[in-house]
């Protein structure tokens, strides 16, 4: 029988049903077969209608997944001398499952394919050389979209759940920023905050595409614990078996607790990420927690904050020795005409920074933005952001930077 009709029977026999898993997991591992928002200018559109279409249809043969697509206009003062100051980029991101089976039989068990690429190119530029922060010299980098000039997976792994949805276990090609160091307020740079301090940390010696497991464990509602072991040296494209070695390896571990209403806030998680990493044959080690609080059990503010250090021997392999960053978030949780729809669409951070490099103009760089979310149809928004970078790092000709973006969002 030719491949392709082995696959299409394959998909013909997959489970519809997502797996079953108890409610963390499930919010970090799996996704609907909806995306369409409510809210938008125009409340409906023939591009929306066909997107929500093809993933209903989809979501029938066991295949559910995520498209996030952006354009991104990028204006920087106090940029270093030669370097650009505009960028026009384009960048998507696709996550997909896809379940393969499930079983009542060992204590109730599912398996399930994981797909993770991204795709990005400088319009005019080349992307994988030049972005706002190396043009204004900063670690946290303003434009946190996928800024390489590069189509490559990041994710083609094997997840396996046990206990009847208390345990999972994720082999093969993994990106741990799926997995740890999540946060509902700030954890994507399409429709939340941009700079790239606030969704993923600099002080986290991981590669974002590496050989390795991932295994998650909630055996209450209240409590989950994850443990994430890899490569940390693959760069973006390159072959996930190149360079292998316990020279250059990092094991992450994550333990969180979840309320379901803290004093009367609401809901909220807080997580310590204890990590140990050996990078170029160096040894180190380190600290990040991870909090996020809803600020009024019905109200649409929230909070986040990140903090961590690290033994610069492994921090250096991402910039940062120390970090701090926090924000407010207001979600579109209510049913006001302002605050009328889900996405998180207004929102304020600050991030501090001890960098982890040698011989740069600045030790400390801080960093300061704020981001509108507009909902235009159910899929599409318009978000102006504008971001103030103090010291960045590797400037020296200018004590300040100013980022103003314009990203245009699609997310099917």
């Amino acid at each position: 029988m030719p491949l392709a009709a082995l696959i299409a029977a394959a998909v013909a026999q997959s489970p519809p049903e997502q797996p079953r898993l108890m409610p963390y997991l499930a919010s970090t591992n799996l996704l609907d077969a909806d995306c369409l928002e409510p809210g938008g200018l125009i409340a409906q559109d023939p591009i929306s209608d066909a997107a929500q279409g093809v993933k209903t249809a989809l979501a029938g043969l066991g295949i559910n997944y995520a498209l996030w697509q952006a354009y991104a206009f990028v204006g920087v003062t106090g940029a270093q001398s030669g370097q650009r100051t505009a960028f026009n980029y384009y960048a998507s991101e696709v996550y997909a499952t896809w379940n393969a089976f499930s079983t009542a039989e060992m204590g109730g068990t599912a398996g399930w394919l994981t797909l993770g690429a991204s795709a990005g190119t400088g319009l005019g530029f080349d992307g994988g050389a030049e972005s706002p922060g190396t043009s204004i010299g900063a670690i946290g980098e303003p434009m946190g979209i996928e800024n390489q000039q590069h189509v490559f997976v990041q994710q083609l792994a094997w997840q396996q759940s046990f206990l009847d949805g208390q345990l999972v276990v994720t082999a093969g090609l993994v990106n741990p920023d799926y997995y740890l160091d999540l946060n509902t307020y700030s954890n994507n740079p399409y429709n939340q905050l941009l700079n790239q301090e606030f969704w993923t940390t600099t002080l986290m010696p991981w590669s974002q595409q590496s050989m390795g497991v991932v295994v998650q464990w909630q055996p209450t509602d209240w409590f989950y614990a994850l443990w994430s072991s890899g490569a940390n040296n693959t760069l973006p494209g390159q072959a996930p078996f190149s360079d292998l070695s316990s020279s250059d390896w990092t094991n992450t571990f994550e333990v969180g607790l979840v309320a379901e209403d803290l004093l009367g806030l609401g809901p909220g998680i807080y997580r310590a990420i204890p990590f140990v990493a050996t990078v170029d044959g160096s040894t180190g080690a380190g600290l990040l927690v991870n909090l996020e609080q809803r600020l009024g059990r019905d109200g649409p503010l929230g909070a986040f904050v990140r903090a961590g250090f690290g033994n610069s021997n492994v921090t250096s392999l991402g910039g940062t020795e120390a970090i701090v960053s926090g924000g407010f978030v207001v979600e579109a949780t209510s049913g006001s005409s302002f605050l009328r729809e889900q996405r998180a669409f207004l929102a304020l951070g600050a991030y501090w920074l001890d960098s982890a490099l040698e011989g740069t103009p600045n030790g400390q760089e801080w960093g300061f933005e704020v981001t509108y979310v507009l909902p235009l149809t159910p899929t599409l928004t318009l978000q102006p952001d504008l971001q103030l970078i103090l010291d960045p790092v590797s400037n020296a000709e200018h004590d300040a930077s100013v980022a103003l973006t314009l990203q245009l969002n699609m997310l099917w």
